[in-house]
């Protein structure tokens, strides 16, 4: 056996194919949730899958992705093939290493990163909150909840709640590390601390928050499957009465096919999901499973040319047998639907008495108590291309009556992770009009989802719906920015320090970085 063989992770390059395309293959013994924690790592290194095979037999598995880099995400292979094998124990480690292994914490302890400054504008900062959650994912942290507010006089306070992915926090020089890089790009003058998170802090920020212990999905156990999940909805009445979540312009989702076939197996069914390719896709729908303790026994997931993405997995229940029953499968399709129709919910409204604008960004929280990855880098990211000022933002962890899919709670609470921020336009007004709202929200999903904005639009609305709303493109497919800027989405953009939510419009535009 070569070493190639015999390596947990190899991540190589394809021969013919571009510079942006890795192959990465992993074979390490299985575990249920295992696939929601190598797609969510793949998503949180900004990849997108374009092909996979997965294949286990209950006991060990291997995982065949091609990857490529989303636009302006830098590549990171030797970090991700290290950051992988942290999470696939492997079958050959020695006595010495398995024993490494198993002495890290399977739950993180929170440390409060502090960061204040003085801004030379009080409304010059739409740029600063995306570079800092930049600079907190190169530093190798996770941030759980955040607050963050400028004051009338230009101070910035900042606090984050973090996760140190290394484990080596509160040692100095790992502290220095991080507050160095916050300083980067806060600049020199930013006063930066690390401690432990009291306590009682991890709860603050909003009378229904939460604090929750984070895992590994592989290392937890699940306490809720279909069977239960329906028998709950049952016993109150609600089997085909309840509505699954929504966001603000809720017409405009993503379609989704999804079916189930028990005739190709015997022992599994076969769950078939087709609708078009976009960034975390496969860490939606495995998270979705990994909820309601199924199991995958093969996938094979295919993107084509046109955009479409084609997945089929075998998958059997907690007792490894098929999914037969009828309102089982009624629930385990509208889940599938609705995790990857809306991974994530996107509000924007008034905010006190209109005096600012309140866009809020609910991500479902995984079954090792972990939020989406990327939601602040991307949001925040989004706000900036397109010109607009963040005054305040809170990142908190929240426990609703119900979860996403309209299912009382009936094993201990579903949380949701909680992204709100009070925005406002360059000159500091808040964002008027219906029309304005939906730009933003474009713009924001677009980040989100790993797609242009025309692509967003058009997927979700139709390219006639789009036309409508945005007016057509002059200079044909594609859409330039001159185009855009002769048919403006509302009144407010007219004026110039506007016109960079015009740009951030436009179809050739590339998002997902």
């Amino acid at each position: 056996m070569t070493d190639y063989d015999e390596e947990t992770v190899t991540i190589r390059r394809l021969p013919e194919e571009d510079l942006s395309v890795r192959e990465v293959r992993i074979s390490c013994p299985d575990a249920t949730g295992l696939g929601v924690d190598i797609a969510r790592m793949l998503l949180d290194f900004g990849l997108r899958i374009l092909k996979g095979d997965i294949s286990t037999d209950g006991k060990w598995c291997f995982i065949i992705f091609k990857v490529c880099l989303s636009s302006g995400v830098p590549p990171r292979w030797q970090l991700l093939k290290s950051r992988l094998e942290a999470i696939c124990p492997s079958g050959t480690d020695t006595l010495q290493q398995l024993w490494r292994w198993r002495s890290v914490p399977k739950e993180q302890q929170a440390f409060l990163l502090q960061a204040s400054q003085r801004l030379v504008a009080g409304y010059d900062r739409h740029g600063m909150l995306h570079s800092l959650s930049h600079a907190l994912w190169e530093s190798d942290t996770t941030v759980f909840k955040a607050h963050i507010t400028t004051s009338p006089n230009g101070k910035v306070a900042d606090l984050f709640w973090v996760y140190d992915n290394r484990n080596e926090l509160p040692e100095n020089h790992r502290v220095l590390e991080v507050c160095d890089r916050v300083k980067g790009a806060l600049g020199p003058d930013t006063d930066c601390t690390i401690t432990p998170a009291p306590l009682d802090s991890l709860a603050a920020g909003a009378t229904t928050s939460a604090a929750l212990g984070r895992k590994a999905c592989k290392d937890v156990t699940s306490t809720s499957n279909l069977r239960r999940i329906v028998g709950s909805k049952k016993n109150l009445g609600q089997i085909g009465s309840q509505e699954g979540a929504k966001d603000t312009f809720s017409e405009r989702q993503a379609e989704v096919e999804v079916s189930v076939d028990n005739e190709t197996s015997p022992a599994h069914s076969l769950l078939t999901l087709r609708c078009r390719d976009r960034k975390g896709l496969l860490y939606d729908l495995f998270r979705s499973l990994k909820d309601i303790d199924l199991r995958v026994a093969y996938g094979k997931i295919e993107v084509y040319e046109d955009g479409m993405c084609e997945v089929d997995l075998f998958v059997q229940d907690a007792e490894g047998t098929r999914i037969t029953d009828t309102e089982l499968l009624q629930e385990l399709v509208e889940r599938v639907r609705m995790a990857v129709a809306l991974p994530v919910r996107i509000d924007i409204k008034d905010a006190y008495d209109a005096s600012c604008t309140e866009l809020t960004i609910t991500a479902n929280i995984d079954s090792g108590g972990r939020g989406r990855p990327r939601v602040t880098f991307d949001v925040t990211q989004g706000l900036s291309a397109a010109g607009v000022g963040v005054f305040m933002a809170d990142v908190y962890i929240e426990r609703p009556e119900v979860d996403p899919y309209g299912c009382p709670l009936i094993s201990g609470p579903v949380a949701q992770e909680m992204h709100r921020f009070l925005i406002h336009m360059p000159n500091g007004q808040p964002v008027s009009g219906e029309r304005d709202k939906k730009a933003i929200y474009d713009v924001v999903k677009a980040h989100l989802m790993g797609t242009s904005v025309q692509q967003q639009a058009m997927a979700a609305a139709g390219a006639g719906s789009y036309d409508a709303l945005y007016g057509s493109p002059a200079g044909g497919e594609g859409g330039g920015e001159g185009g855009l800027e002769a048919h403006p989405v509302g009144g407010t953009l007219h004026d110039p320090q506007q016109q960079s939510i015009l740009r951030a419009l436009s179809g050739k535009w590339k998002f997902g970085g």
